[in-house]
């Protein structure tokens, strides 16, 4: 009984199974399935690119390819992702950096270790000399008889030590001791100063006499005395065997007018001899100058000036005054003349 009955529902249940299932379908087709394939993309390379400009206020950019990434999902399948990468994935950072991107300056190419000596000081120069005042009188009937304002600087020569010539210069003080001689026809005065060095003096003196010439009434410095007392300061590496140096001017200066002074403001320079040689070796500079000798008062006024700037102007206004006069004589000549010549034409017409 079983079997018949299940016989009978057999067709039933495959006409219901027909009825009810859908047409079959083809399976679908699988994908070769690579696991964890990666394919790469030829010579894709994720590269930054960094540029870099070193000036002031810099600003660095970057620029970073994006990565892709692509996923594959089959319907109703196994989900399959697939990563685009380029194999040894290498990140370049490529820097591009000016020349000398460093701010120095200039490039200093080091000398070669010199030593430059320091240059030798040069002397310190002597100071302009101030002028004195002195004069002399005559203790009997207490007449100053000469009396004598200058400033005065000596340059001379003398023999070294190693047989060179060396130049002394050196300085009259004003406070040097100052006396003479009174005399009717010959006065003088006599300047002495000392020079202190190593506990040891040296004196000096310079002397000018004065000469009357009663024919002319004038006065002038007839000779100049310098006597000299070789010192280290003043004559350095001097010969050690000559302790003293004479000089002599014996030429008239300063002619000037009895009971006048001569006076001269500007400097004026006195040759120096060697005694008995016409060769100079020095000079006696003298300025500020105002003398007179053979003064006969009891005061230390000078007399009037005869001054040396007045007796330079004399012989240019003298000159000018020949010419003036020479041109006024042709001027006239030639007036009177054409006045002859013009008178002589009337008498003959």
């Amino acid at each position: 009984m079983k079997a018949l009955c299940f016989l009978l529902l057999l067709p039933v249940a495959v006409f219901c199974n027909d009825v009810a299932a859908p047409p079959p379908q083809p399976p679908p087709s699988t994908p070769s399935p690579s696991p964890n394939t990666t394919t790469p993309n030829p010579n894709t390379t994720t590269s930054t690119t960094t540029t870099t400009t070193l000036a002031p206020n810099a600003t660095t950019t970057t620029t970073v390819a994006p990565t892709t990434t692509t996923t594959t999902v089959a319907p109703n399948t196994t989900t399959t992702s697939t990563t685009t990468v380029a194999p040894n994935t290498t990140t370049t950072s490529t820097t591009t950096v000016a020349p000398n991107t460093t701010t120095v300056g200039p490039v200093t190419t080091p000398s070669p270790n010199t030593t430059t000596p320091a240059p030798a000081p040069s002397p310190t120069p002597m100071p302009q000399p101030a002028a004195g005042s002195w004069s002399v009188r005559n203790n009997t009937s207490n007449v100053t008889c000469v009396i004598v304002n200058m400033a005065i600087r000596i340059n001379v020569t003398y023999s070294k030590a190693d047989n060179k010539t060396g130049f002394a210069v050196l300085n009259i003080p004003k406070d040097a001791f100052g006396n003479g001689t009174c005399g009717n026809e010959t006065q003088t005065l006599r300047l002495e100063w000392m020079h202190q060095k190593d506990n040891k003096s040296y004196s000096n003196m310079l002397e000018m006499v004065f000469e009357k010439n009663e024919t002319e009434k004038k006065f002038v410095v007839h000779n100049i005395n310098l006597t000299l007392s070789v010192n280290p300061d003043d004559f350095p590496n001097a010969t050690q065997s000559v302790t003293n140096l004479t000089f002599f001017h014996n030429h008239n200066l300063f002619a000037t007018s009895l009971t006048r002074s001569y006076r001269c403001m500007k400097s004026q320079e006195v040759d120096l001899f060697k005694k008995n040689s016409n060769e100079t070796v020095g000079v006696l500079t003298v300025s500020k100058v105002q003398l007179e000798a053979f003064h006969e008062t009891n005061s230390t006024d000078f007399g009037a000036i005869e001054d040396c700037e007045r007796s330079t102007d004399i012989v240019p206004i003298t000159v000018g005054c020949a010419l003036v006069g020479l041109v006024a004589v042709v001027l006239i000549g030639y007036l009177v003349g054409r006045r002859r010549s013009q008178a002589r034409g009337y008498l003959s017409m």
